[in-house]
């Protein structure tokens, strides 16, 4: 299992879409506000991790490896 951790700030809220401020280039992220923890506002600091999971991953490619042979037919 691979994951990363990130931190960033709530740079503004438009149309319940929340713009976050990643890093120290400060790139952008942006994700339904209903994601955001309760009370969370434009200026917040948040954290957050990303986590990519291997067995997860296998499964789903084998599952539509299977689903493609079916089709194909």
């Amino acid at each position: 299992m691979k994951n990363k951790r990130f931190y960033g700030t709530i740079d503004r809220i438009e149309g319940g879409i929340a713009v976050i401020l990643v890093g120290e280039d400060e790139g952008t992220i942006e994700i339904s506000k209903d994601l955001l923890p309760a009370g969370c506002k434009e200026g917040d600091l948040i954290s957050f991790r990303l986590e990519a999971k291997d067995k997860k991953t296998k499964a789903e490619k084998e599952k539509i490896e299977g689903l493609i042979k079916k089709l194909s037919s």
